[in-house]
C-alpha cells in the first residue's frame, strides 16, 4: 500500500510541476511596439476591433492608392506588429494594402496567455471580419502571410475560410503537440520526454480545451487548394526544421511553392533574403488577388 502511495504522488507532483511550467510559459512578456509606420513613410491608421469571442485587438490598416489588393500579415509568438513593418513597407512599396494587428496578449492588444495558435484562430477570423465590414476594403480574397505561430494561424484559417485567397507561411510548426515537446528539449534538455510529453498534452488540453495534435498544419494545407501556399523555411532553423516544413509542403496540393533559404534560421529568411522575399510574395500575390 506504501509503495502504491509513494507511486501516486510521485505522478502527481511530477504532473503538477510541470504544469505549472508549461502554464508559466503560456504568458509571455508583452515587448512593446519598437517601431512605428511613420518610420517608413506608412499612412497608417491605428484601429481596434473584436475577435470573434469578444477580445479587444489593436493594429495598424495601411492602404495604398490603386492597390493590388489587401493582405494581412500574422507577427509571431512573442513578438507584435512593429516586428513585421520591414515586410509591410516592402509590400506597400508594391502597391498593396497591408493590415497588420496584434494577437492577444501581444502589443497593444488585450489579453495575457497565448495558445500558441488555438485561440489566435479567433483573432484572425475578427480581423477578416473587420476589414469586410470597412467601405474602403473591396469585397475580394485578401492575401494572407504569418509568421511561425501567425504561420499557423493563417494556414488554419485558411483553410476553411475562402475569404483568404493565397497563403505565405514562414517557418510553421507540422503539428503543435511534437513542436511542444520539441521546445521542452530545446529550452529543459534536462527534463525526459516521456512522462512529461504526456503531461504538457493533458495540460494544454485542460487550459485550452482541445488536444493539441489537432492543430495540424499538414492537415490544414491540404484544404486550401485550388489557393495557392508559398512555404518559407530556413536551412539552419532548430524549432521548426526543414523536414517539417516538407512535410507540411507534401500535404498540400498544387499550386505551392517552398523555398528554403540557406543559412537561415528561425525568421532569419526576410533579414537574409529580403528583396528577394518580398519579390517571391508579390509575385504570388498578384497572381491571385
Amino acid at each position: 500500500m506504501i509503495v502504491v502511495e509513494v507511486v501516486f504522488l510521485v505522478i502527481f507532483w511530477t504532473w503538477l510541476g510541470s504544469a505549472l511550467l508549461f502554464l508559466r510559459n503560456t504568458i509571455l512578456p508583452r515587448l512593446p511596439l519598437l517601431d512605428t509606420p511613420e518610420h517608413y513613410g506608412l499612412p497608417a491608421q491605428t484601429v481596434r476591433f473584436p475577435a470573434t469571442d469578444g477580445q479587444w485587438l489593436e493594429g495598424w490598416k495601411i492602404p495604398a492608392e490603386s492597390s493590388r489588393g489587401w493582405i494581412i500579415i500574422c507577427h509571431g509568438l512573442g513578438a507584435n506588429r512593429s516586428h513585421v513593418l520591414p515586410l509591410a513597407a516592402g509590400l506597400h512599396a508594391n502597391r498593396f494594402s497591408v493590415f497588420v494587428f496584434d494577437f492577444r496578449g501581444h502589443g497593444g492588444s488585450a489579453g495575457r496567455c497565448s495558445s500558441f495558435g488555438w485561440h489566435e484562430q479567433l483573432d484572425l477570423e475578427g480581423a477578416l471580419a473587420f476589414l469586410g465590414a470597412e467601405a474602403d476594403v473591396p469585397a475580394r480574397p485578401y492575401g494572407i502571410i504569418g509568421v511561425s505561430m501567425g504561420a499557423v494561424v493563417a494556414l488554419a484559417v485558411a483553410s476553411s475560410d475562402e475569404r483568404i485567397g493565397a497563403v505565405v507561411a514562414e517557418s510553421p510548426y507540422h503539428n503543435l503537440e511534437q513542436s511542444l515537446r520539441r521546445h521542452v528539449r530545446l529550452f529543459y534538455p534536462w527534463l525526459p520526454n516521456i512522462p512529461f510529453g504526456w503531461y504538457l498534452s493533458s495540460t494544454y488540453r485542460m487550459r485550452f480545451g482541445v488536444w493539441p495534435r489537432r492543430i495540424d498544419c499538414r492537415r490544414f494545407a491540404a484544404r486550401l487548394t485550388p489557393r495557392p501556399l508559398l512555404l518559407i523555411g530556413g536551412s539552419e532553423d532548430i524549432r521548426v526544421p526543414v523536414a517539417w516544413m516538407e512535410e507540411v509542403f507534401a500535404s498540400a496540393q498544387a499550386p505551392k511553392q517552398l523555398w528554403i533559404v540557406e543559412g537561415a534560421g528561425h525568421l532569419d529568411a526576410f533579414s537574409k533574403e529580403s528583396s528577394g522575399y518580398v519579390e517571391r510574395v508579390a509575385k504570388l500575390l498578384s497572381n491571385c488577388l
